[in-house]
């Protein structure tokens, strides 16, 4: 008995050593290279609209809610490809939809759970990827970039529960990204409690504005998508401002020139005793994505008097933003500043 319990000791302890079991995740083998596809997207257009949007306001789920948690799949190696696609464990929605899923965790926590978001608001460029990396006949998985995602449009979220002592993820029917039947939210397969998960994630996503997609029990799609355009605008691209308020957007190509619209005349008549001069004060400045004025310096000068003048104007303009793909920006500006001796 004493030889017999000891190698049972051995045997429990060895057991406890190994590491933790990693969690599964499905993933496909490529179509082509994903470098050599991820080169294509980013030199790809999406297509183009010809219709009235909304104007964009991504804001990140975290900043909404801080009890989200984030599973950003497509930043790490843990994807159906294996490989990351994003720069950036983030993840943005329009606000209004951001606001919904926010509403959806809360009533959430009353039954023990919270969510955890593994994608949201989708670039474009990575829409195409997904779709030249799979295989035909699985295309019903991917959408397809001809006509955009609703992640591109940032009203859609993949999302599971988790448990909230134990702040794991629960089980569900399928795994993330499973292109299977096991995917489908009306499966009849998998444990009672897989489906009773499943159905609790529904429910709470469904009373708050959302339709799940009909192949993915995790894809939630928010009423109102087709109001917002697509967007190719990469996470790097994307800073909220420190308020939360609105979206700010790094220079990047493509930009619409912002507009005066409340400027005094950049045309002064001075009567001082330096009035013999007359010219132009060259500025630059940091537009923010409400139009206003920030940081003006003089990179062009005439005196000390005048340039000091002309930062003082400059900071009194205001501005309709500069925009990319229809959505404010923050743009550094030149602004030409004459005076004019009478």
């Amino acid at each position: 008995m004493r030889r017999l319990l000891c190698l049972v000791l051995l045997s429990v302890s060895m057991a406890a050593a190994q590491p933790a079991a990693q969690p599964q995740f499905f993933h496909i083998t490529p179509v082509r290279p994903v470098e050599e596809l991820r080169k294509e997207a980013l030199k790809a257009q999406p297509p183009i609209e010809r219709r009235e949007f909304l104007r964009p306001d991504l804001v990140e789920l975290v900043k909404i809610d801080p009890t989200i948690k984030l599973d950003i799949r497509y930043a790490t190696n843990r994807n159906f490809l294996s490989t990351p696609i994003y720069e950036e464990a983030r993840a943005f929605m329009q606000r209004p939809a951001a606001e919904s899923v926010a509403r959806a965790s809360q009533k959430l926590r009353e039954k023990g759970f919270g969510l955890m978001i593994y994608d949201a608001y989708r670039p474009w460029y990575v829409t195409k990827i997904f779709w030249d990396a799979t295989p035909p006949e699985n295309h019903k998985f991917v959408a397809d970039p001809a006509e955009g995602s609703r992640h591109n449009r940032g009203c859609a979220v993949d999302l599971t529960l988790y448990d909230l002592k134990t702040g794991e993820a629960v089980p569900m029917t399928g795994l993330y990204d499973e292109m299977s039947e096991r995917s489908y939210p009306n499966y009849k397969g998998g444990t009672e409690e897989e489906r009773r998960n499943r159905e609790t994630l529904r429910s709470a996503m469904e009373a708050e504005g959302f339709t799940v997609y009909e192949y993915e029990w995790w894809h939630f799609d928010f009423k109102g998508y087709e109001k917002y355009p697509i967007l190719n605008l990469k996470f790097s691209e994307l800073e909220n401002s420190a308020k939360s308020q609105g979206t700010v957007y790094k220079v990047g190509g493509g930009i619409t020139a912002p507009k005066p619209i409340d400027t005094p005349d950049p045309t002064f008549t001075r009567a001082m005793k330096n009035s013999h001069i007359s010219g132009t004060v060259l500025v630059e400045a940091m537009l923010d994505s409400e139009g206003k004025v920030s940081e003006p310096k003089v990179v062009r000068g005439l005196d000390p008097d005048f340039d000091a003048q002309a930062i003082e104007a400059v900071q009194k303009w205001k501005f309709q933003p500069a925009l990319k793909q229809g959505v404010p920006v923050a743009v550094k500006i030149a602004i030409e500043v004459n005076f004019r001796n009478h």
